[in-house]
């Protein structure tokens, strides 16, 4: 399963390129009631170099940046660009993410793997809990082993199709300062696009956790509401993104 799961991951990354999307992002911050302290949104473009992401904000609150702002961006996205321009850094980017991956796949047990359907298409649906003689030591391998939830894999390609997952009890961050409470929630979800390219679609969670003795709490939805063709590759063009 790992194989197969690392292969899908380096093959998906290549075909994004062709893809140029639209993404929208809501983030709550809660106070420790659940009441909304601060609402933000942000709408950006995101298209991929050489596999890797890169994601150019164009808008905050529904107002575009400003000049001085916008200029900063672009240089901050071109920076990105003439990174991941070099194989080099490419390849460090990918042991990275190969690396988070194997953490998650090792953490968790997959269990009671059963065919279902999802929006036509057969998936193998799995329940993932943290398995019991894997242990953590990091923040990240904590986090991945508090998980429990159900994950779902396109049978013919090997996608990630639907992630939904919550952490079954609280775990402790830099000593005794910080807490990540049990029933953080988060969902994933991909749909395929009509030339067989995944591409996310839907990523959104919530919870609370504790802070210098403050409660504190979170909500996000990033939502993908277009993407298109622009590359010369493509069966379809637009124009390149600035």
């Amino acid at each position: 399963m790992k194989d197969r799961v690392l292969e899908t991951e380096r093959k998906s990354a290549k075909e994004k390129e062709r893809y140029l999307c639209e993404v929208e992002t809501e983030t709550d911050e809660l106070d420790g009631n659940g009441k909304l302290k601060k609402h933000t949104t942000e709408q950006s473009e995101e298209f991929y170099v050489n596999g890797q992401e890169i994601d150019h904000t164009v808008s905050k609150d529904g107002k575009p940046l400003s000049a001085d702002a916008a200029k900063k961006e672009l240089e901050r996205v071109n920076k990105q660009v003439r990174k991941y321009s070099d194989p080099k850094q490419v390849k460090k980017a990918q042991q990275e993410e190969e690396k988070q991956t194997e953490l998650f796949l090792k953490a968790l047990r997959y269990t009671n793997g059963r065919r279902d359907y999802r929006e036509g298409r057969a998936v193998v649906s799995y329940d993932l809990s943290g398995d019991p003689a894997f242990h953590p030591k990091s923040i990240e391998e904590k986090f991945a082993h508090a998980l429990t939830g159900r994950a779902q894999i396109d049978e013919e390609s090997g996608e990630l199709t639907d992630l939904r997952v919550s952490t079954d009890h609280d775990i402790r961050i830099l000593g005794f300062v910080g807490t990540v409470k049990k029933g953080f929630q988060f969902h994933l979800s991909q749909k395929r696009r009509p030339d067989g390219v995944w591409m996310l679609d839907l990523v959104e969670g919530n919870g609370f956790g504790r802070a210098l003795f403050l409660n504190r709490g979170v909500r996000f939805r990033v939502k993908t509401n277009h993407c298109r063709l622009y590359n010369v590759e493509a069966t379809s063009t637009t124009s390149s993104p600035q």
